[in-house]
Parts: C-alpha cells; sequence; structure tokens
C-alpha cells in the first residue's frame, strides 16, 4: 500500500513525525502557509533524501491562525502570491498537494480548480496529489498534470445525493475522524483493495444512511496529527510495498 503522511506542522523534530517517516513512501512538507517553516521544512527534505522517500509541497491559505482549515475569503492573486512564497521553501519539487479548506475548496470549486491547475502548469508541477474525480483533478488532467488520486485512511466520508459528489465529513462533525485503529486499518484496506468506501448521508436530523460508494485511490493519507498516526502507518505500510 501507498502511504503518504502530512509532516512537518509540529517543528523540526517532533518525534512522531520523524517516526512516520520509517512507515511512508511520500511526505507532504508543510510549508508555512498553515504550518512549517524553513527549519521544519530543510529538517524533513533532509530526513527523506536519507530515507530514500519521495516529497510534495503541502501548501495552504495563509492561515496559521486556524491551521488552514478554513476557507479565505481573499483574492486569487493574494492566494496565489502566498502560495508561490510557501512553494520557494521547498525548492523545486515536482508534485504538491493542498491542505486542509484550499484542498476541500478545490474539490469542488471548478474556478478555483482552474486557476490553481494553471499555476501548477506554471511551476512546472508534474504531479497533484487530490481526490479522484475532484474539480482540481480534472482541471489538471486537461494541462497534461500527472493525477495521484488520494483517500484518507483516519477520515469518514460524506456523500451528497443531490451532487453524487464524496467529500470528507466536515470536522464540526463528531464522527468525521477514525480513531480505532483496526476500523482505520480495515477503512484504508477496503479502499485499496475493492475501490469502495462507506459515504455518510446526514439528514442533519440525527439521522445518518451510510451507502457503499466507489472509490479509487493510488495513495492513502495519513495526518500526522492523527493519535493513531503511528500505529497505522506501520500497520498499512507493512500491508504491501511503499
Amino acid at each position: 500500500m501507498h502511504v503518504n503522511c502530512d509532516i512537518g506542522e509540529r517543528g523540526a523534530d517532533h518525534p512522531v513525525d520523524r517516526e512516520l517517516m520509517n512507515h511512508i513512501a511520500l511526505a507532504n512538507i508543510a510549508c508555512g502557509g498553515h504550518a512549517g517553516d524553513r527549519e521544519s521544512v530543510d529538517a524533513f527534505l533532509a530526513l527523506a533524501r536519507e530515507k530514500g522517500i519521495a516529497v510534495s509541497a503541502h501548501l495552504s491559505y495563509p492561515d496559521r491562525e486556524n491551521f488552514g482549515r478554513t476557507s479565505m475569503d481573499i483574492s486569487r492573486k493574494e492566494l496565489l502570491t502566498s502560495l508561490d512564497e510557501q512553494y520557494k521553501l521547498m525548492g523545486a519539487v515536482e508534485a504538491v498537494k493542498f491542505h486542509g479548506a484550499l484542498y476541500n475548496d478545490c474539490w469542488v470549486d471548478g474556478k478555483l480548480a482552474s486557476d490553481l491547475a494553471d499555476w501548477l502548469k506554471a511551476k512546472g508541477i508534474q504531479t497533484i496529489i487530490t481526490p479522484d474525480q475532484s474539480s482540481l483533478a480534472v482541471e489538471s488532467a486537461k494541462r497534461g498534470i500527472t493525477v495521484m488520486a488520494e483517500a484518507f485512511a483516519e477520515r469518514r466520508y460524506a456523500y451528497n445525493p443531490a451532487n453524487q459528489q464524496l467529500s470528507l465529513v466536515s470536522r464540526k462533525l463528531d464522527y468525521a475522524s477514525i480513531h480505532d485503529l483496526e476500523e482505520a486499518v480495515a477503512h484504508a484496506q477496503r479502499i485499496v483493495e475493492e475501490g469502495r468506501v462507506d459515504g455518510h448521508i446526514d439528514d442533519g436530523k440525527g439521522h445518518v444512511e451510510i451507502r457503499p460508494l466507489p472509490l479509487k485511490a493510488d495513495t492513502i493519507c495519513i495526518h500526522s496529527d492523527s493519535p493513531i498516526s503511528l500505529e497505522l502507518a506501520a500497520r498499512l505500510s507493512a500491508s504491501g510495498d511503499k
């Protein structure tokens, strides 16, 4: 199983983040938008080289206060200028993954996805890590950028029957994350081995219907700040070649 992890969001020397680097194939390194700085970027780039791990620039709305998990009403110029600054911290890496609210926004917002795909193309980015069939995946593919379809090991999925689209369950809901190790392993294995996931249809009145739905994933993400991240990464990476 190809496992990736969002790394460097807790400083250069966080023991869990550094140990996670022993169990992943791809490190998405925070570049200062939501977390991370020159020291942490350099530290995890060096560790990735030492361990032979691929890297991507993990870019965000410029919003450290909310950890990049809140959509921002900023001009496109301001956003792209911030992405330029973040990307410079990583040097000339050829893969990008957006973070948090920006990741979710370009999943569904076609205009934002188009603008970001133009920016990726101009930067010479070869690979974008994003959900399969997301707006960003579609726009990036049009520009010849390789799409690495991603799913999450310890996050549950919501399904909107109106537009027939999957998304991550909002973190505002108590069932957004999977905290049980065995459940998370089974969830990830079902996605990779069977190409399906449980979609949660929430009527907002306390009733949630669960429907099995197709989901393609080339890589499975683990959030480093998940309480089960280290055990989960070890289990998933051991289930097959990185």
